[in-house]
């Protein structure tokens, strides 16, 4: 995984970027719990690695689709490289932090980079849009459950957290 990692381009520094802008999401939370610094900084890196993998994870996913599905073996840092671009919507995963509509914009953020690996797919590959939505929803929903199952019971114990903190305090 770290040979693939130091391989690819420029698109690492946005792999990593989209995890910290997600991690971010919930960093008031972590503040607001009474962590120091170091370990804020400590949570968000972890966070953004487990993410990052996460995405490099369903991407691979997708490439290895996409192989079976082409006559020619197609190299995953060659795909990982021209794919990664689709993901930039998740730079602006930390609005999901915001009170009442966080769920909208996650949900809006994922479905905008599952719709870009669609159109990146037909425009670099030739596949066509309904086969390519059918082809990386895999890879895409590997990365979404992944996300689920490493961050969202902790994100929510740790607003629970901050709930009781809050109603002990009032």
């Amino acid at each position: 995984m770290a040979e693939v990692l130091l391989k690819m381009e420029a698109g690492v520094e946005l792999l990593l970027a989209v995890g910290l802008s997600m991690s971010a999401a919930h960093f008031f939370s972590l503040l607001a719990n009474r962590l120091g610094p170091v370990q804020i900084a400590v949570h968000l890196l972890f966070d953004a690695l487990g993410l990052s993998l996460a995405f490099l994870l369903g991407i691979l996913c997708d490439s290895l689709i996409l192989t079976s599905l082409k006559d020619v073996p197609l190299h995953p840092i060659t795909f990982a490289n021209n794919i990664l671009p689709a993901i930039w919507p998740g730079l602006f995963y930390t609005l999901a932090g915001a009170p009442y509509i966080s769920d909208l914009i996650a949900i809006t953020l994922f479905a905008w980079i599952h719709l870009n690996v669609v159109v990146l797919l037909k425009a670099i590959y030739g596949i066509p849009l309904q086969q390519g939505l059918v082809m990386a929803l895999p890879g895409f929903a590997l990365a979404l459950v992944l996300i689920a199952l490493l961050f969202a019971q902790r994100w929510k114990s740790s607003y629970a957290q901050l709930a009781r903190e809050v109603a002990l305090n009032h």
